[in-house]
Formats: structure tokens, sequence, C-alpha cells
């Protein structure tokens, strides 16, 4: 018997793909295939993400019902590096099952040894492997088969740092209520050390200045979670500096506006900047005493960015918290 997600299952993931005519549209703007993995023959790329540095938990064990869809310690091992995140829409006529394959094959020839793999139900309960990657509110494919899901780990050692690639093939329906089209999501780790020396901290004087000169100031002390709107417990000490400003100067009240990259699909992003601008906000009235009336989150998504979008250094100043005098 072939089960398919429950209609509450439906609602509670988004779909950032775009729908049908998976052979005829074009990539993603800005998307491109890693090297070390190509594309099936006639895929197009229908998500890309990519992170010069980021921590990324690859599942390696299978899920169980206790995790739900989470990676944690007990099912994936952390990597730290460059990493990339691209879906892939398959030809109409193909199976996930043949693009799993080809991939698998491909990584064979050029060194990958598999760490682990699971099918169907082997993967875990339900749809979790794949909720588990995405998270359920970024799914980016709408899984559809859970005997049909396929799931794979593999790694090339290196002397610059290990090459991880997680793989996930599935299938999801097309528009028109047409057949179902394969997917498959790749997530590339390249294990290397960060580029140190980065951190620019903005202290409670230079936030004055900076509002008193332009009526606002770019902060990229605050770091959240990759695609959540969790804040790290590093942004600690701009919080601190926040609220310090704000009880030197008790007559002001302040935007708090969340800004992304222009990676992923436009309406996703603003509502992640929103969020993560409303975290802000919750932080600094439940953890530091600021009146919540003084604060009004706000999510500019990548509608206005301060350099370009077609490097990693460009979207990284693109992602950063401003205050602005309201």
């Amino acid at each position: 018997m072939r089960r398919t997600l429950s209609a509450a299952a439906l609602a509670a993931l988004v779909v950032l793909a775009p729908e049908g005519g998976a052979a005829q549209a074009p990539d993603v703007a800005g998307a491109r295939d890693h090297p070390l993995v190509g594309r099936y023959q006639g895929a197009r790329i229908a998500r890309f993400q990519e992170r010069a540095f980021e921590e990324v938990r690859l599942i390696d064990k299978p899920l169980v019902a206790q995790d739900g869809p989470r990676r944690n310690e007990r099912n994936s091992r952390a990597v730290e590096g460059r990493q990339l995140r691209i879906t892939y829409e398959g030809p109409a006529g193909r199976s996930a099952l043949e693009m799993f394959r080809n991939h698998e094959q491909a990584l064979a020839a050029r060194g990958f040894e598999q760490v682990f793999a699971c099918a169907g139900n082997a993967c875990g309960p339900g749809f979790a492997v794949i909720g588990a990657i995405e998270g359920i509110a970024g799914a980016t494919g709408l899984p559809q088969v859970i005997e049909g899901q396929r799931y794979g780990l593999f790694r090339l050692p290196r002397d610059s740092g290990t090459v991880w690639v997680a793989l996930y093939a599935n299938e999801r329906p097309a528009a028109g209520n047409r057949p179902l089209v394969p997917f498959a999501f790749i997530e590339v780790v390249e294990e290397r050390p960060m580029q140190g020396g980065q951190i620019q901290f903005v202290d409670a004087t230079a936030m004055g200045q900076a509002i008193g000169a332009t009526g606002k100031v770019a902060l990229y002390g605050i770091l959240f979670d990759f695609d959540r709107a969790d804040i790290r417990p590093e942004s600690r000490p701009t919080l601190e500096e926040i609220a310090k400003f704000l009880r030197a100067n008790p007559g002001i009240s302040l935007i708090v506006a969340g800004h992304t990259d222009s990676q992923g699909a436009f309406d996703y992003n603003v509502e992640l900047s929103r969020r993560r601008a409303a975290a802000v906000v919750a932080a600094l009235t439940r953890e530091h005493g600021v009146a919540p009336a003084r604060l009004t989150p706000f999510g500019a998504g990548p509608a206005a960015p301060v350099a370009s979008n077609d490097t990693e250094e460009g979207r990284a100043r693109n992602r950063r918290v401003e205050l602005v005098k309201r």
C-alpha cells in the first residue's frame, strides 16, 4: 500500500520549489552545480543556498519517533565548513530511484564512500527524514510516497578537508494533478576552518552615534540558526548593548528590522526576517527588561541590500539586524 501525506501534514509543509514544467523551466537565479556532485540529465535547480561557513548536522542514523523531524546528536553528526543546499527537480517520466542511483553511482566514481543509507520506513517514521533535513516550515519539495523515499550520506576525505554529501530523493505532485515528479535534495559540506576576525561589535555608544547621524544602525552581532529564527547564545553581548543604549535614551523607540540575503523565495525570506526581528524584540523585553511599546519588529527580507547578493561576502553583509529610530 502506497501511503501519502495527510491533509494536516500537507498544510504544515511549505512548498518552495516551483510547480510543474520542471524540464522547461530554468534554474533559479544564481544557482550552480557542485563540481563533485553534478546533476541528473534534464534536471533543473529549483532551490539553491550557499553559506561560506556553517555548522551542519548530517543524518547518519535512522530517525526515531521521539526525535520527530529534528536532527540531533542521536541521529546525526556535526560538521563545519562551506555549505551548499541544492534541490533538483527531475524530468518528467523519470523516477526518484533513478535519480538517486545515478547520483550514487557518480559519487562512487569520484571516490566517495557511503557512510549511511536508508529507504522508505527504514529512514524513520513517515517523512521525518526530509522534515529533519528541511524543517517543517522550510520544505522545498513535497514528498508523497513514504516507500519511495531514499537517503544516503557520503564522504570524500581530502587533504584540504573532507567533503560530505547528503542525498535525499523522492517524488512530489506536479501542477494540475499530473503524475508525480522526482526531486533530489543535496546538501554538500566542505570541511574547512572559518575565516576569523570578521566580528564587528557595535557597543551602546556606537549605536547612539550611528542612530544620531543616520537614524539607524546595522548590527552583525545578532546571529541565528540556519534558516530559523532561533537566536544563538553568542548574540547576548550585542543584545545587552542594545538594552544599555535604550536605558540611556528613554525617549527613543526603535524599529527592529530583520534583513536577509536574496537566496531562496522572496516571500519566505520576508517571513523569516520578520520572525527573526520578533525574536530579537522578545529577547530584549523578556531578558533585558525593555518595554515592549518601545520596540516594533519588521521584516524587510532581501528588499534593502547594502551589498551585491552575487557573492558570499555581499550576502553576509545583507544578513543583518537594523535598529531604526521610530
